[in-house]
């Protein structure tokens, strides 16, 4: 069964999906120039049917271009389907101009049939199904010529068909097992960083709660007072039920729900949770633009800033007059949600490996998956996770997420600046 449940990972379905569309991409692009090289073969084995042979290659190679471009956005069972038909027709025809059932044409399907597995992470009623419409397409034109040649190709055809749909479904099983270890993982950190900031924020918590037991036994003595009084209690509820909500969405290591998130308002949550441990530590430095709302799962978002909010204060920890900035803004159409600190920065080298699983550059002190959780947050949102070299020669970190297209319209309240 499949690991959903208390963890900030994207579903194993995403997971794949996101893996078929980069996959079929790459495969189309193979296949497109393959199928331009092959041309050599035509000129050798059917010379008379050549220029035919190339135009309906170049028209199914440029095909296949639509096809590599098409596999971000469309289905990908169905591009990956009119990627197969795009490759074999011209083989087909190839094999038709060259004796048909008897043409050497006929096993070069196989490469197809071998091609699809080997390249595009399927499931097995996928993988079944592409095999089946490669069978279609090679025998089906042959039917009413069906013979030994042919069926003894149909049988090495079928076999194939066999074959790759028994190592799809091993693959299945295996990229299920890997999902699920790193899911335990994830949430295993989630469960440490909650355990983390649960401690600030008893600590948080204490503060306006002795300020509101204080203002509250004053009022009992003296009454008269209560004009007075009441603005400091109600500022220091203020306080507590901000903390409160930050917890509450903190807390919580499941998604839930995508909706439109103002990121100003995220991240001043993300502030309150990590504010204790960055007081008196760092100087904070706010800024957020008038951005259009996003469609995301706040609560994966809010993991993702306090995260990189807990990475810049220990960037700066030791540092002379440590800094973190902390922006809100948008460009080309993306909303992006910026951490600076100017501590000594990620390697350029390293800029990449950091969001791979388990890699740190804190040592024992760090465990390698709190960027790497975070990225995947970021790309199940449409989105990226990148680290720069900041305006201070520190670490820059940059969220960046797709503006929600039915609220760019809408007026969001502008946040002021924060010194």
């Amino acid at each position: 069964m499949e690991m959903r449940h208390e963890t900030p990972m994207p579903s194993f379905e995403e997971e794949l999906v996101h893996a078929q569309r980069g996959a079929i991409r790459n495969a189309a692009l193979l296949a497109a120039a393959l199928l331009i090289l092959f041309a050599v073969l035509d000129r050798v084995l059917a010379p008379q049917a050549f220029l035919p042979l190339l135009g309906a290659r170049v028209a199914a190679a440029l095909c296949l271009l639509v096809c590599a471009r098409a596999a971000a956005q469309a289905p990908p069972l169905a591009v990956t389907a009119a990627a197969v038909a795009l490759i074999a027709g011209p083989i087909e025809l190839a094999l038709l101009a060259t004796g048909g059932s008897s043409s050497p044409y006929l096993y070069s399907m196989m490469i197809v049939q071998a091609g699809v597995s080997m390249l595009v992470p399927l499931r097995p009623l996928q993988a079944f199904l592409l095999n089946a419409e490669t069978v279609a397409i090679a025998l089906l034109p042959l039917a009413r010529s069906f013979g030994a040649p042919a069926a003894a190709a149909g049988s090495y055809l079928g076999c194939m068909a066999v074959v790759s749909v028994a190592g799809a479904a091993l693959q299945d099983r295996l990229r299920h097992r890997e999902y699920q270890a790193r899911a335990e993982f994830a949430r295993h950190f989630g469960l440490l960083n909650l355990g983390t900031v649960a401690g600030g924020l008893a600590h948080e918590l204490s503060n306006p709660l002795n300020a509101l037991f204080f203002q509250v036994q004053m009022l009992s003595k003296d009454p008269a007072s209560a004009e007075g009084r009441l603005e400091k209690l109600r500022s220091s509820l203020e306080r507590m039920r901000n903390i409160l909500e930050a917890m509450r969405n903190g807390a919580r290591l499941t998604g839930g729900e995508r909706r439109k998130v103002d990121l100003g308002r995220e991240a001043d949550l993300a502030f309150t949770l990590m504010e204790g441990r960055l007081r008196n530590r760092a100087a904070l430095v706010r800024a957020y633009a008038e951005v259009p709302p996003v469609f995301c799962q706040p609560t994966l978002l809010g993991q993702v800033l306090v995260n990189l909010l807990a990475n810049a204060a220990d960037a700066v920890a030791g540092r002379p007059q440590p800094r973190i900035a902390l922006r809100v803004r948008s460009e080309a159409g993306l909303a992006l949600v910026e951490v600076e600190d100017n501590g000594e920065g990620v390697p350029e080298d390293l800029r990449e490996k950091i969001f791979e699983p388990f890699f740190s550059t804190k040592g024992d002190a760090g465990n390698g998956l709190g960027l790497w959780i975070s990225s995947e947050i970021a790309r199940m949102h449409g989105g990226t996770l990148s680290a720069h070299r900041g305006t201070s020669g520190g670490a820059l970190f940059r969220l960046a997420l797709p503006i929600d297209a039915r609220g760019a319209e809408e007026e969001v309240p502008q946040q002021a600046a924060h010194a």
